[in-house]
């Protein structure tokens, strides 16, 4: 198994990635942001080719029954006035904590009542966008099988489920399912994805052991994408650490504390660990970090952020 998957890597494109940005709205209102603000200086000042938006649940369904797409719609529609196509990601377990962005009257449900819900909720969000042709990929969850986020236990069987429904409504798109880089072998994402999706984290917190560095070189992510070659298109970075890890929340994190796990060395430091990888895309994961600090008079991360979009700068 390991001489075919070293044959397999040695396949793997040596290409320079195409650098993507992975945009929370809810994250940045976290932030004590203007989410319509930063979007526009997204695309006005980094220019990305490509972009990720999330159809938060308690966003797109605050009451029961009632669906409201303004604010994603508005996202999308200016994506494509300025041609950058949209990785758009659905279901219940989305990126940023606590990962289940639930609408209220959801916690009244019971657990088959709200699968149930959950299901009309998806098969609303995509006939909703399946016309819209600056969506070019759906993401159906948030590392649906692996056990992070203060929600929900992995259901490999609620997973088909939704991916069923999702392919019988949308054939033509592929459908990236995303999994733990670190600390998951992939081949269970991998054998129901079109696309897999892995985080790249650097630095991380534990309270048992406090701040914590993945001694993991490229060649660990590059050789497990090899191994499940065989299963999916291609395997991406879908969240690719350029912000600090900070326990306590990044609205309280100081200057000197966020310096612990993450810093414009860093940045420059994980941005070349994702290119040493081989992986041909990069979701570049912080950017809401980067729009508050220049708010705050240290914008030194979001001018590397345009550099690293706009090389000729």
């Amino acid at each position: 198994m390991v001489v075919v998957a070293l044959a397999l890597e040695r396949n793997l494109p040596r290409v320079e990635p195409r650098m993507a940005v992975a945009f929370s709205a809810a994250q940045a209102r976290y932030l004590g942001l203007d989410a319509s603000e930063l979007y526009d200086a997204i695309l006005r000042d980094l220019e990305p080719s490509h972009i990720r938006l999330q159809a938060n649940w308690n966003e797109v369904e605050p009451i029961t029954g009632t669906f409201n797409f303004s604010e994603l719609d508005g996202f999308v529609n200016l994506a494509a006035t300025r041609g950058t196509t949209v990785t758009l990601a659905i279901g219940r377990k989305l990126p940023r904590w606590p990962e289940c962005h639930d609408p209220t009257w959801l916690h009244d449900l019971t657990p088959g009542e709200i699968e149930d819900r959950l299901m009309v909720m998806l098969q609303t969000v995509v006939e909703h966008y399946r016309g819209n042709t600056t969506i070019v990929r759906w993401q159906l969850e948030n590392e649906p099988l692996f056990g992070f986020g203060r929600c929900t236990t992995p259901s490999r069987g609620l997973l088909k489920r939704e991916l069923k429904l999702l392919r019988d409504l949308d054939s033509n798109r592929p459908v990236l399912i995303t999994d733990s880089g670190e600390l998951s072998p992939w081949f269970e994402s991998a054998a129901l994805a079109d696309e897999q999706g892995v985080t790249m984290y650097r630095v991380t917190w534990d309270p048992l052991v406090g701040y914590f560095r993945y001694p993991w070189p490229p060649a660990f992510y590059r050789l497990k994408a090899a191994l499940i070659s065989p299963l999916v298109r291609q395997t991406i970075i879908s969240e690719l650490q350029l912000e600090p890890w900070a326990p306590q929340g990044l609205a309280v994190l100081s200057p000197s504390e966020a310096a612990r796990s993450f810093d414009l060395d860093k940045f420059w430091q994980n941005v070349a660990f994702a290119r040493a990888t081989g992986l041909a895309e990069v979701f570049t994961w912080g950017v809401e970090w980067w729009y508050a600090e220049r708010e705050q008079g240290r914008g030194g991360t979001w001018e590397a952020a345009r550099v690293l979009f706009n090389p000729a700068l």
